[in-house]
């Protein structure tokens, strides 16, 4: 029996030979999820149901050249995720990636020394997650920073949710111990004068 993968793989074949009731079957099959997904970098349901229809429109204008050798699905994944970008591009024309945008604690903090501390825990988080196996930080991101759930993630990287929920386990327990505080900031000792 063809799983999933495989159908969208036989549709995509299909769209290259100009069936157009393949894209509409392709479509129906994977927009809801991926304006949910899209949403996740938007926060804008009209934007992102937009974003989506992009990725369809570009995917029957280039059908004849595109070539997708891996899982069909992750390349939908990040074709909108590079949609909902160029819509905030729009939105914004100083953006230029996704981790340019202001972050909501950061802007609205008028502290600097918060702001300064934040930053830095910022820097630290990014830094420990690239320390992370290649598979491991991919579920990771794919999880905590893209908003997908297990079965999403297990889908798009042909995996089991067991093998998504260990990748997490991993991940959280070897940034849970990088971004432990050090000893000295932990055993503050009082003494009397």
């Amino acid at each position: 029996m063809a799983n999933a993968h495989d159908y969208d793989k036989v549709l995509f074949k299909r769209i290259q030979s100009d069936d157009r009731l393949a894209l509409n079957t392709l479509f129906a099959a994977h927009y809801q999820n991926l304006c949910s997904f899209a949403n996740t970098y938007l926060h804008n349901k009209e934007e992102a149901e937009e974003s989506v229809a992009d990725v369809f429109v570009n995917l029957w204008k280039n059908r004849k050249n595109l070539s997708v050798e891996k899982n069909f699905k992750a390349y939908l994944y990040m074709a909108v995720k590079y949609a909902a970008f160029a819509a905030l591009r729009k939105r914004n024309p100083a953006f230029k990636d996704i981790d340019t945008l202001p972050d909501t604690f950061a802007s609205e903090s008028s502290d600097p020394e918060q702001v300064v501390l934040y930053e830095e825990l910022e820097r630290r988080i990014e830094n420990a997650v690239e320390t992370l196996p290649p598979r491991c930080r991919q579920v990771f991101v794919m999880s905590r920073m893209e908003g997908l759930t297990y079965k999403e993630i297990a889908t798009i990287l042909d995996i089991s949710e067991n093998t998504v929920e260990n990748h997490l386990v991993k991940a959280l327990h070897i940034l849970r111990d990088l971004l432990r505080p050090p000893k000295e900031l932990k055993t503050i000792t009082l003494t009397g004068s």
